[in-house]
C-alpha cells in the first residue's frame, strides 16, 4: 500500500501523544489531587468538602476527628463533647461472634405470653441469636442485627414497615432503608432506648404522642426522609434529648418555640437542607445549644432578635440560603460564638454585620469579592481561620492564621501554574505548536506544486494553531514574571482586558481549527462520495470567502460574551489566571450558559457532524475504490486529514465529557482541570503540524531529499577542498623538494 507508511507514522504520533498526555497527568498529580487530602494510609483521598460534614468517608474516620474538627469550627465545648463520647465508644467491646438464627417460635404466634398481630408476624418474624445475651434482647426480626448486646440495626434488607417490639432492654436502635410507617404507641417498650437512627425510611409523618416514653433518649436521628410538617407538641417526652437531626425532609414548619420547654438539654440541632424560611420566628432560650445547623433552606429573612435566647451558642451555619440582609444585631447577644458560616448566600459582608463578632472561624464560600469588606475582616483579632470562594482573596487579609482555598488546581497563592510540570508543559507545548506552525507556513508558501486549495485551507488551520501557541507561550511568560508573587496580582490581572485578550486569542484559534476541519470534512465528503462530480470542485474563490466567514465566526463566538457581560471581564477570568473559559468546576458559574453553548453546542455539534462526514467519506472510499478510484493526491488528503480529524476529537472528547459531567453535580478535579486546559487543549494544535508534514508523502520526501541533498552538496563540499587542499601541499611539497 502506498500510505502504509504514513498511517504508520500517524498513528505512531497518536499514541505518543496519549503516552505523553497520560504521563503529564500522572506526574501532576500528588499523593492525592489537589483539593484532596489522604486518609486510611493514603488508599483513598477525599475531598476537602467532606472533611467534618458530620458524615464519615474514611474507613479510618480521619476525615470526622474529633479533634480536628472542633478546631475546624472553633466550637471547644463540643470538640470536648465529641472526644468524651469518641473515647467512651473505643472503649466499648464489640460482639464480633455470628452464631447461626435460631428461629423463637416455630408453630405458634405467642411472644413472651404476647399474642402477635399477623402484622407482626409477617413483618417482625422474631427470633433469638447467640450473639446478644438473652437478658439484655431476647427478641428482634430476623433480618435484624444485634451488636454491643443492646443495640439493634436493622438495615436495607430489612423489609420492615413498622417498629419491632423487641423488649425494653435495648438503647441504641438504628433502622435505615426501609418503608417505615409509625403508629403512636410505636416505642411504646423501648423505656431505655438512648439512641434512636431512622434514616432513610420514607417516613411522611410523625405521629403526635410518638416520643412520649422514650424519656432516656439522648440522640434523635430522622434524617433523609419527607417528613413536610412535625406538630405540635411533637417533642414531649423528649427532656433528655443532646442532639437533634431532621436534615433532609423537606420541613416546612417546625414548632421552634416548644423547644425550651421539652427540650432543655438540647446541644446540638440540625435542621439543613429543608424548606424552612423562619420568618419573623425566634429561638428560645436554648441555654446549652452549642451549634445550630440552618444550610440549605428558604431563608430569606432572619429576625434581628432571632438568637437571642442562645446565649452559649458556639456555631451557627446558614450556608446555602437565598438570605439578603442581616442586621447588625442578629448576633449581638451571642458573645461565645466562635464558627459562622454564611457561604452561598447574597449577603454583603458589611462593617456593621462583623463589628460585634468575635468569631475564630468565618466561612464565605460564595461569596463573591465585591461583596466582602475586607478593612473589617482584618480589624477581627480573634479570626483565626477563614474559607473564600477563591484563593486569591487570601492576600486581602494576611493577618489571618489559615486561609482557604490554596489553590484552584492551576495556581496559588504564590504562582499562577502552580506545579513545575504545568510550568514545563505550557512552555513545551508553546516551543511545539508555535515552530511546527511556523514551518507548516513556511512549507506551503515555498513548495507551491501542490492543490491551492488544498494549500490555503492548511495555511489557515497552521495559523489558527500558530494562535494557540501565542496563548500558550504569554501564559508562560506571565508565570514566570508573577513567580512567588502571584497574590499581589492575581485579582488585577483575571478581571483585566489583557486576560479578556488572551483568553479571545485562544477562544478564537479552538473555534476557527473546529471550523475549519468541519467545512474540509464536508468537501472532501462531498469530492470522494461523488467522484463522478469532481469537475464540480470547489473553486479557490469559494473557499477563500468561506475562510473569511470562518475566520469572522470564530472571533465572533470568542468576542460575544465580553459583549453580553460589557460590565464585567470575568467571564474569561472567572476560574484562574489562564484566562480560557472552560467552566467545568461546577455547573452554573458567570456565564455558564454562554460556555455551555459554546462547548456543548456549538462544539460537540461540530465534533458529530465532522465524525459522521468522515465515517461516511470512509465508507464511500471502501464502495467505490475499484470501480473509480481515487486520483493520488486525493488519497494523500484523505490519509492525512483523517489523522487531522482524529487527533482533534481525542483532544476535544475529554473536554466536552467533563463538561457534561459537571452537570450531573459530580465534582471534576483540580488536577484534571489543569490538565485538560494546559496539555490536552492545546495538543491537538502542537500535533497537527506533525501530521501534516510526515503523513504527506510528497511533503515528507520534499523536505527530507532537500535537506539530504544539502547535506550530501555540504559533503561533497567539504571533501572537495579536502582533496584540494591536500592536492596543493603536495604540489608544494614535490616543489620545495626539487628545488
Amino acid at each position: 500500500m502506498v500510505y502504509r507508511r504514513s498511517i504508520a507514522i500517524g498513528v505512531l504520533f497518536l499514541v505518543l501523544s496519549g503516552l505523553l498526555s497520560a504521563l503529564i497527568f500522572r506526574l501532576s498529580l500528588g499523593p492525592c489531587p489537589t483539593g484532596t487530602f489522604s486518609c486510611d494510609r493514603g488508599l483513598l483521598c477525599v475531598s476537602q468538602r467532606q472533611i467534618c460534614d458530620h458524615r464519615q468517608d474514611c474507613v479510618d474516620g480521619s476525615d470526622e476527628h474529633p479533634v480536628e474538627c472542633g478546631l475546624l469550627y472553633g466550637s471547644k465545648d463540643m470538640t470536648n463533647k465529641i472526644v468524651t463520647n469518641a473515647i467512651k465508644q473505643k472503649h466499648r467491646i464489640p460482639v464480633t461472634t455470628n452464631l447461626t438464627a435460631v428461629p423463637f417460635w416455630h408453630n405458634n404466634s405467642k411472644i413472651q405470653g404476647k399474642v402477635l398481630s399477623p402484622i407482626e408476624k409477617n413483618a417482625n418474624r422474631l427470633i433469638v441469636k447467640k450473639m446478644c445475651k438473652p437478658e439484655k434482647i431476647s427478641t428482634y426480626p430476623e433480618a435484624c442485627v444485634c451488636r454491643q448486646h443492646t443495640l439493634l440495626y436493622c438495615g436495607p434488607n430489612s423489609n420492615l414497615t413498622h417498629i419491632p417490639m423487641s423488649g425494653d432492654k435495648i438503647t441504641n436502635l438504628i433502622i435505615m432503608q426501609n418503608n417505615l410507617t409509625l403508629q403512636q404507641n410505636a416505642f411504646s417498650s423501648y423505656k431505655n432506648l438512648r439512641r434512636l437512627k431512622l434514616k432513610y425510611n420514607n417516613l411522611t409523618d410523625i405521629p403526635l404522642g410518638l416520643f412520649h416514653r422514650l424519656q432516656a433518649l439522648e440522640r434523635l436521628d430522622i434524617r433523609h426522609n419527607s417528613i413536610a410538617q412535625l406538630p405540635k407538641g411533637i417533642f414531649r417526652g423528649l427532656q433528655a434529648v443532646q442532639w437533634l437531626f431532621l436534615s433532609s425532609n423537606g420541613l416546612k414548619r417546625i414548632p421552634i418555640n416548644e423547644m425550651a420547654i421539652e427540650l432543655p438539654l438540647l446541644e446540638w440541632l440540625v435542621l439543613s437542607d429543608n424548606l424552612l424560611t423562619l420568618d419573623n420566628e425566634r429561638f428560645p432560650r436554648l441555654n446549652l445549644l452549642l451549634e445550630l445547623n440552618l444550610n440549605d433552606n428558604l431563608i430569606t429573612y432572619i429576625h434581628p432578635k432571632a438568637f437571642y435566647g442562645l446565649h452559649n451558642i458556639r456555631d451557627i451555619r446558614l450556608v446555602g440560603n437565598p438570605l439578603k440582609y442581616l442586621s447588625s444585631h442578629t448576633f449581638l447577644s451571642n458573645q461565645y460564638l466562635e464558627a459562622l458560616s454564611l457561604g452561598y448566600t447574597p449577603l454583603q459582608i458589611h462593617s456593621s454585620l462583623l463589628r460585634h463578632l468575635n468569631v475564630s472561624y468565618l466561612n464565605l464560600t460564595g461569596i463573591p469579592f465585591g461583596s466582602i469588606d475586607f478593612e473589617s475582616i482584618n480589624v477581627m483579632t480573634n479570626l483565626k481561620y477563614i474559607i473564600y470562594d477563591r484563593f486569591y482573596y487570601c492576600s486581602m487579609t494576611p493577618n489571618v492564621r489559615m486561609c482557604r482555598p490554596i489553590s484552584d488546581g492551576l495556581s496559588t497563592f504564590h504562582d499562577l501554574l502552580s506545579k513545575p510540570v504545568l510550568r514545563y508543559s505550557v512552555w513545551i507545548m508553546a516551543f511545539i505548536t508555535i515552530t511546527g506552525n511556523i514551518m507548516v507556513l513556511w512549507g506551503r508558501f515555498t513548495y507551491r506544486d501542490e492543490n491551492v486549495a488544498v494549500a490555503m485551507v492548511i495555511r489557515n488551520l497552521a495559523f489558527a494553531d500558530l494562535l494557540m501557541g501565542f496563548y500558550l507561550l504569554t501564559i508562560g511568560i506571565l508565570d514566570y514574571s508573577y513567580r512567588d508573587e502571584y497574590h499581589r496580582v492575581a485579582l488585577d490581572w483575571i478581571t483585566s482586558w489583557q486576560c479578556v485578550a488572551v483568553g479571545i486569542l485562544a477562544v478564537s484559534s479552538s473555534e476557527v481549527s473546529l471550523l475549519i476541519l468541519a467545512f474540509m470534512s464536508l468537501e472532501r465528503f462531498l469530492l470522494i462520495a461523488d467522484p463522478f462530480r469532481s469537475h464540480h470542485r470547489i473553486s479557490s474563490k469559494t473557499i477563500l470567502i468561506t475562510l473569511i466567514i470562518i475566520w469572522i465566526m470564530g472571533i465572533v463566538l470568542a468576542v460575544a460574551p465580553v459583549i453580553l457581560w460589557q460590565s464585567s471581564t470575568k467571564y474569561y477570568g472567572t476560574y484562574s489566571g489562564i484566562c480560557f473559559p472552560l467552566h467545568i468546576q461546577e455547573p452554573y458559574p458567570l456565564g455558564w450558559q454562554y460556555s455551555a453553548f459554546l462547548f456543548l453546542g456549538i462544539n460537540l455539534s461540530l465534533l458529530l457532524i465532522i465524525t459522521l462526514l468522515y465515517i461516511a467519506l470512509l465508507v464511500s472510499i471502501w464502495r467505490t475504490r475499484k470501480a473509480t478510484p481515487l486520483a493520488l493526491l486525493e488519497y494523500e488528503f484523505a490519509v492525512k486529514f483523517f489523522f487531522i480529524v482524529l487527533a482533534d476529537i481525542l483532544c476535544w472528547a475529554p473536554i466536552i465529557a467533563m463538561k457534561i459531567w459537571v452537570f450531573f453535580n459530580y465534582n471534576i478535579s483540580n488536577d484534571i482541570y489543569a490538565w485538560l486546559v494546559v496539555f490536552v487543549l492545546p495538543l491537538n494544535s502542537a500535533i497537527n503540524p506533525l501530521l501534516y508534514t510526515f503523513t504527506t508523502p510528497k511533503y515528507r520526501n520534499q523536505i527530507l531529499s532537500h535537506n539530504w541533498k544539502k547535506i550530501i552538496s555540504r559533503r561533497r563540499e567539504k571533501s572537495s577542498r579536502d582533496t584540494n587542499t591536500a592536492t596543493g601541499s603536495s604540489n608544494l611539497g614535490s616543489v620545495q623538494k626539487f628545488t
